[in-house]
């Protein structure tokens, strides 16, 4: 009757881990699946960023009889806010904010 009983509970061990391995081989698939499919066209770069902006902006001005604004090449002035592009010094005298 004991042969029995351990054969019963080696048999609900293996079952465990057999579950915990079939859990550990979907998630490593998943991970898998998610890193082919960003190497296959999730990375598409900055260039079709500015390429977007650039289109949508050339739309719009179209649509609401705006003037043609130049187009920017600069990866630079790209990657920079359009409110801070044209600031000539970005920085503050600290002694004029303060009251004597």
């Amino acid at each position: 009757m004991c042969a029995d009983h351990k054969k019963e509970k080696g048999l609900r061990e293996n079952h465990n881990l057999v579950t915990v391995g079939w859990s550990i081989l979907v998630m490593g698939l998943s991970l898998a699946a998610v890193i082919i499919l960003w190497m296959w066209f999730g990375h598409i770069g900055p260039t079709f960023s500015e390429d977007v902006l650039a289109e949508q902006q050339r739309m719009l001005r179209e649509r609401y009889d705006l003037p043609a604004q130049r187009i920017t090449e600069d990866p630079a002035e790209l990657q920079t806010p359009p409110s801070l592009r044209n600031l000539e010094d970005n920085t503050t005298d600290i002694n004029s904010n303060r009251t004597t």
